[in-house]
């Protein structure tokens, strides 16, 4: 019987060659599917960075109106000398400057009136950023912290340890933003719209302290809060005018 050789017709396993191929096509495309996950990680962080920074502007300029809407002196106003006079009246702020503002609130007290008013409830209550204190980490060195305080006690000081004291914002940097429209190195928190001399509005940031607090009508309220807390500054700049309710002016 004559000797029949086999052949094999086909490969029964890959090259070395189609091996090494294999290997850098799935490199590549681990490292598209890594770079990708990456990017989209990132991109994540920063939308839910800005989100939180918009949330807490918010909520700070909600419950920044709502304090100065109810702010209100610590007496009625004193009964005219004729008839045809204007009665006489405290204004509702007590103190004024580009970063802090005083006044006397009665505004989530026990004691208050349904409408949020009442002598007796009446509490000292600022608002204020403090650019003294360096925040500590992992907030961003350079930025601030914007709060609300109140004198539970009436007695004159924010810092007994009954008094309240709320962070209102952090990463706040209107002390580091020149403002155009002010024309200063730095962009207020609060700007003060008063009547002058001839009964036109006129807006200050009383740097000078030398604004008379009767003459005060409306604030405008603005916050610069960085969303980049390790990166360059991306601001979320958001601001809002109050007017001030119990003010003799208006």
């Amino acid at each position: 019987m004559a000797h029949r050789s086999r052949r094999s017709t086909g490969q029964a396993g890959l090259t070395l060659i189609e091996v090494l191929i294999s290997m850098v096509v799935l490199a590549i495309v681990t490292t598209l599917l890594v770079v990708g996950w990456s990017n989209l990680q990132g991109a994540s962080g920063v939308v839910i960075k800005s989100n939180n920074s918009r949330s807490t502007a918010r909520d700070a300029m909600n419950r920044i109106s709502n304090e100065l809407r109810g702010s209100q002196p610590t007496s009625l106003p004193t009964p005219a000398p004729s008839s045809t006079a204007t009665p006489t009246s405290q204004p509702p702020l007590t103190a004024a400057g580009p970063m802090e503002v005083r006044f006397y609130s009665s505004f989530n007290t026990a004691e208050a009136n349904a409408d949020g008013s009442g002598l007796t409830a009446l509490r000292p209550t600022r608002v204020w950023l403090d650019t003294a204190t360096v925040p500590p980490a992992p907030w961003n060195p350079d930025g601030r912290t914007l709060y609300l305080q109140r004198d539970v006690n009436n007695n004159g000081s924010f810092a007994d340890a009954q008094d309240r004291s709320t962070v209102l914002a952090r990463n706040v940097f209107n002390e580091s933003v020149a403002d155009a429209t002010n024309g200063t190195a730095y962009t207020p928190v609060f700007r003060y719209a008063y009547r002058d001399m001839g009964g036109s509005i006129q807006w200050t940031d009383n740097a000078g302290s030398g604004l008379d607090l009767a003459s005060v009508v409306a604030l405008r309220v603005r916050l610069i809060i960085d969303t980049n807390l390790d990166r360059s500054p991306k601001y979320v700049d958001t601001s809002t005018t109050v007017r001030l309710r119990n003010a003799s002016a208006n």
